[in-house]
């Protein structure tokens, strides 16, 4: 009979091996990554004394605006932005995370509504060869009340994206700030009156040219007086900051006196057509014009009124 005879081995040995067979395998669990870029800002928004509505386009950026709520500075504007990364091939669907509408709110205790989110361009997709998705974009329309429960500041609220992976059954969610900026109502303050001194008339028709700077002079046969102030008219411009705003003035206006009438035309203004508020929301606004002045016109001292109108572009 032949017996057989195994070595021993070394304990150290046989542990490594022990370990080894244990190990357990490697597996991996795919989830969605949300990439932000950037949060949502629907920019100045005015309110009007009936409310309205601003949207805020995706994938543009252009906003707009109905039902008496118009634009204010579009300083700020920004659509939401994102990017998607998860298992090559695998689908993925986006939905709010957070209900909608949903509110803004701003100074006081007042609020804004969003009532709609719109994901372009679109809301499902397959991951790509690189595993990242291009860039989507998220856009809002807000409801805005009347200017009288809307004071002016900052309004803010957040808006949750889900993204599921319905293969793996992986949810991810990722919070965006939404926020909108309601500007002040523009203003217009009288500073000073339209002067153009005292004027002599003579045997022909003339004119008598007042400047927005202040400078003046005449033409024909008017003549200036030293008697009496000169100057342009001045307004105090006041509305939300960096703003820029459209300035109307009159065609024609008359000045009365009991003994006759004159009249001024060619209005003209410092800026010109087009105004920008500075930081602090103010500009001043200087406005000249012509005056005419007929042959022979009686004397007296003649007083009028015109209109300047101001409105944010």
């Amino acid at each position: 009979m032949t017996f057989f005879t195994f070595p021993k081995l070394p304990r150290r040995f046989l542990l490594l091996a022990l370990a080894t067979t244990a190990s357990p395998a490697f597996s991996q669990a795919w989830v969605p990554i949300i990439n932000k870029y950037s949060d949502i800002s629907l920019g100045y928004v005015i309110p009007s004394a009936f409310g309205g509505t601003v949207t805020l386009a995706a994938p543009s950026g252009n906003r707009s605006a109905s039902g008496g709520t118009s634009l204010g500075s579009s300083a700020g504007v920004s659509l939401g932005s994102f990017t998607l990364a998860g298992k090559v091939g695998d689908t993925w669907s986006a939905s709010a995370g957070s209900p909608v509408p949903f509110p803004l709110v701003g100074p006081g205790g007042a609020t804004l509504l969003v009532t709609a989110v719109d994901c372009q361009p679109g809301t499902t997709g397959t991951f790509p060869s690189t595993g990242t998705t291009g860039y989507y974009y998220l856009g809002a329309t807000l409801s805005v009340g009347a200017s009288t429960t809307t004071p002016a500041g900052t309004y803010t609220g957040s808006y949750s994206l889900n993204v599921l992976d319905p293969f793996k059954g992986a949810v991810s969610t990722m919070v965006f700030t939404v926020q909108a900026q309601v500007a002040p109502v523009i203003s217009l303050t009288e500073l000073t009156g339209l002067r153009f001194g005292a004027v002599f008339t003579g045997p022909t028709p003339g004119t008598v040219v007042l400047d927005p700077s202040g400078a003046r002079q005449a033409t024909g046969g008017a003549g200036l007086g030293s008697q009496l102030p000169v100057g342009p008219a001045t307004f105090a411009v006041t509305g939300s900051a960096n703003a820029t705003y459209a300035i109307t003035l009159p065609t024609s206006v008359q000045l009365t006196s009991p003994d006759g009438t004159l009249t001024v035309t060619a209005f003209r203004s410092s800026p010109s057509l087009t105004g920008l508020l500075g930081a602090t929301g103010q500009q001043t606004l200087s406005v000249g014009g012509t005056l005419n002045v007929p042959a022979q016109q009686p004397d007296g001292d003649y007083a009028g009124t015109f209109s300047v109108t101001v409105a944010y572009n």
